[in-house]
């Protein structure tokens, strides 16, 4: 099977290594990390390799880097680069946008950031496209990073540490806070963050021949990327992506524009045309969140959160089609309070207002459609930086909205006036699932409530109709929203209360008892240095909540990891043995919180094969055993698989760790010669108080599993010739237990010879005219007594049905027997 998408025309080939790219996807990776420059000769990509002593790693090959703690699997990469973008070139086989997860299918082609500006020589310039301008580093700390709830440093707010700060460490494999330690204490508010670092100045990347004919000039940028997923019901099929955009060059860049490019669909991975029949709709939406009831309740005003903005929503033509939609949601974008300075007559504001380098409010978003197939200017995408900066800032034609073609979204947010050196931007966009075309009103409230997170109410309140000390941090009524600290170099005067906010807004006319007059203002210096809480916009509702700290995306509660485990084949069973570190996360606090305990864990078996994908959906999976710290809420003992002879191998936050073996179960139900998987999960329950009516909570930890965990339970050697059998005999090619060959696991299917002597050994299969179709070497000498043979022959051939011959040949005897291939 294949996917038939074809490259944008505007992204480089990387087709002339399909095969070298098909059998070694990690080389290759490394190998495009390195080739320049590449020449065009008659039409063709030349390849060119340079020798050089280090490599900087793309992390786009196979089996790769993916948000998989949601419904949904998300490949995410090194190179600015969301989704996998090398599907086409045998590159890689991993997912793109799956929903559902092992569903096959798709809601992503890939997507791209792309960066314009103005450089100092006013030329209009834009990083991310063509795509692999981004690139990381040569430091080996610079591939995707993963990072879920309950690994070590990941709880948040919390100094894991122990040196007094509090969430000083990004996830980028560094050492941040100089302590020696890397990565270990961090800042993790989704219950996964798949973390990337790289810039657009590497030197493959300026020396590298695009496809589009133009050299890539570089605006100096360094890019943190951040990629979110989340379990819980409502956001598990939200993926939120934040990227930090540093001037870490020596120009300052002008009228820069920020922009996302996605080619979004909604097809079945194996289609070739899935991706041509979708429809797009720009689709504006707004809600209000009701006050509190307790909020100013004697003011005129009611206040309200109002939400608004538009999402791109993209789902397949088709009236009558099911077929989950996607939607790209974009949330927010630095802004500059500067920007909020109007009141003229105080000494420096307009200099100040002037000076900001943002707009002041984070709603600047635009969408622009284009077909990524159609000629540039004609409704398809730009190809030239010009025509790239033109269409971030929305003055380059777009496609016309019609059912029945492929779509592409570009998400564009600025114009931020000025990114000097050290200077960064900030933007965070979601791409989210819809399970049906009806539910995306639904999936857009989630997700941006989602983002909204967290909002605390930590400085103290004052008084009603008290201004109250602009210097102490207080906050409430009198609207003080932001300690405000100019830049360097910025100094004016300023009111921090805005009096005439309760003059100008209308819904206080007629002027109520509470009005203070403009007599009443008071004058205050900014400057670097210190900070002023201030009321900047003016609005009477501002801080009607206490509200003074804001934490996005920090909604959910976080789940408990799945412990580490490890399944070892036997003759006809596996066993399972695994370790205690979720009880440690629990009990610790690095997941759930206080009303929660462990509970117990469970276990689940992979054995049937129909699916879409490398691995089917986690509801396809049989559950084998439930074990309880309490039995009584349904399940086995948790006491009957402990091993108390294990002793621990350390202690620290949660108690003592008990390795691998702690835990341990018997699979006598295992068939010799079948794949199975294998995945213990972790239960949470809620304690509730006595005085509790509901019945009690319980939760269960992401759904992980690996293709390359597959295990096959086999015979032992024997210690004698003649012996040998073959399971299954016959195979079927279209048997419940086989699975099928999907994208990445096209020629896995096998039949095992199973009772192999116990030494060096070797099997041939024959067909029944004497040719010889396959040689399989085999070492039993260590106990191992299966030998599996994929069914492609010595030329690289699946072979047909029919009646084959083997024979085993070893130092202990020769073997004749025969066995049956129904294809």
């Amino acid at each position: 099977m294949s996917n038939a998408r074809s490259s944008h025309p505007g992204w480089p080939s990387l087709t002339l290594a399909d095969g070298l790219c098909h059998s070694m996807a990690t080389a290759c990776s490394r190998l495009f990390a390195f080739t320049a420059p590449l020449a065009l000769s008659g039409g063709m990509l030349m390849l060119a390799i340079i020798p050089s002593p280090a490599l900087a790693v793309m992390d786009i090959a196979n089996r790769g880097p993916c948000l998989t703690a949601g419904r949904f699997t998300m490949r995410i990469t090194n190179v600015g680069v969301i989704g996998n973008a090398f599907f086409n070139t045998g590159l890689s086989f991993d997912p793109s946008f799956e929903f559902p997860k092992g569903s096959g299918h798709e809601l992503l082609n890939h997507a791209e950031l792309w960066i314009g500006a103005l450089n100092e020589q006013g030329e209009r310039r834009v990083s991310g496209g063509p795509m692999l301008e981004w690139r990381p580093t040569l430091d080996p700390a610079d591939t995707v990073r993963v990072l879920n709830a309950g690994d070590p440093g990941a709880r948040s707010h919390f100094d894991d540490d122990g040196d007094g700060r509090v969430d000083e460490e990004l996830l980028n494999g560094r050492d941040d806070d100089g302590d020696g330690k890397i990565d270990e204490d961090v800042l993790l508010p989704a219950q996964q963050m798949l973390a990337a670092d790289y810039t657009d100045d590497q030197p493959q990347s300026v020396n590298y021949a695009y496809p589009n004919g133009e050299r890539h000039v570089p605006l100096g940028l360094a890019v943190h990327q951040e990629a979110y997923a989340w379990t819980l019901p409502g956001h598990d099929g939200i993926a939120g992506i934040a990227f930090t955009v540093t001037n870490h060059g020596g120009q300052t860049l002008r009228d820069v524009r920020l922009g996302f490019y996605a080619d979004l669909d909604s097809r079945e991975r194996s289609e070739s045309a899935g991706h041509q029949d979708d429809r797009l709709d720009m689709v504006p939406y707004a809600f209000l969140l009701a006050p509190h009831p307790d909020s100013l309740a004697n003011y005129v005003k009611q206040c309200g959160e109002k939400i608004s903005g538009t999402a791109a929503v993209l789902r397949d033509a088709s009236p009558t089609s099911r077929r989950p939609g996607v939607a790209l949601v974009p949330l927010s974008h630095t802004t500059d309070p500067l920007a909020w300075l109007v009141n003229d007559a105080f000494p420096g504001v307009r200099e100040a207002r002037e000076s900001a380098r943002a707009p002041r409010r984070d709603t600047t978003f635009r969408f622009y459609a284009f077909i990524p197939e159609a000629p540039p200017g004609q409704g398809g995408p730009p190809q030239l930086d010009g025509d790239r900066y033109a269409a971030l800032a929305g003055d380059y034609p777009t496609a016309r909205l019609e059912p029945g073609h492929d779509y592409a979204v570009l998400v564009s947010c600025g114009p931020f006036g000025h990114l000097a050196p050290g200077q960064s931007l900030k933007f965070a966009i979601a791409l989210t699932a819809l399970p049906s075309p009806d539910s995306a009103a639904t999936a857009v409230l989630d997700t941006r409530l989602l983002y909204r997170g967290a909002r605390l109410n930590l400085q103290p309140d004052v008084r009603r109709g008290n201004l109250g000390n602009p210097f102490a941090g207080e906050t409430g009524v009198n609207g003080h929203e932001i300690c405000l600290e100019p830049p360097p170099g910025v100094v004016f005067n300023y009111d921090p209360h805005c009096p005439q906010k309760f003059i100008f807004d209308p819904d206080m006319i007629p002027i109520d008892a509470f009005t203070i007059p403009p007599a009443a203002a008071i004058e205050v210096k900014y400057s670097s240095g210190h900070c002023v809480w201030t009321d900047l916009d003016c609005d009477l509702c501002t801080g009607d909540d206490g509200v003074d700290e804001v934490r996005p995306w920090e909604t959910d509660l976080r789940l408990p990891p799945q412990p580490t485990t490890r399944a070892t084949p036997g003759d006809h069973q596996v066993l399972l043995a695994w370790d205690n570190q979720p009880e440690r996360a629990i009990a610790s606090g690095s997941v759930g919180n206080t009303e929660f305990r462990f509970a117990g864990y469970k276990l689940y078996r992979l054995d049937n094969w129909t699916r879409d994908a490398v691995l089917p959906e986690p509801e396809r999976w049989q559950r084998l055993a439930v074990f309880r710290v309490d039995p009584a809420q349904g399940g086995r003992p948790l006491a009957d698989i402990t091993d108390v002879s294990v002793p621990s191998d350390g202690s620290g936050a949660g108690g003592p760790h008990y390795p691998v073996g702690r835990y341990y179960f018997a699979d006598g139900r295992a068939l010799d010669g079948f794949d199975y998987h294998y995945v213990v999960t972790t239960i949470m329950r809620e304690a509730p108080s006595p005085a509790s009516t509901h019945p009690p909570i319980e939760y269960e930890s992401p759904f992980f599993a690996s293709f390359d965990d597959r295990v096959v339970p086999h015979a032992a050697a024997r210690a004698e010739a003649g012996r040998v059998w073959v399971v299954p005999n016959p195979y079927r090619a279209h048997a419940d237990w086989e699975r099928q060959p999907v994208p990445g696991d096209a020629f896995t299917r096998h039949i095992d010879f199973m009772g192999m002597p116990r030494a060096r050994a070797t099997v041939r299969i024959y067909t029944l005219a004497g040719d010889l179709v396959a040689a399989v070497d085999h070492d039993g000498s260590g106990g191992n007594g299966e030998a599996s043979w994929n069914l492609i022959s010595r030329n690289g051939q699946d072979v047909e049905s029919g009646v084959y011959l083997f024979t085993v040949t070893s130092t202990l005897g020769h073997q004749v027997g025969r066995f049956v291939l129904m294809r």
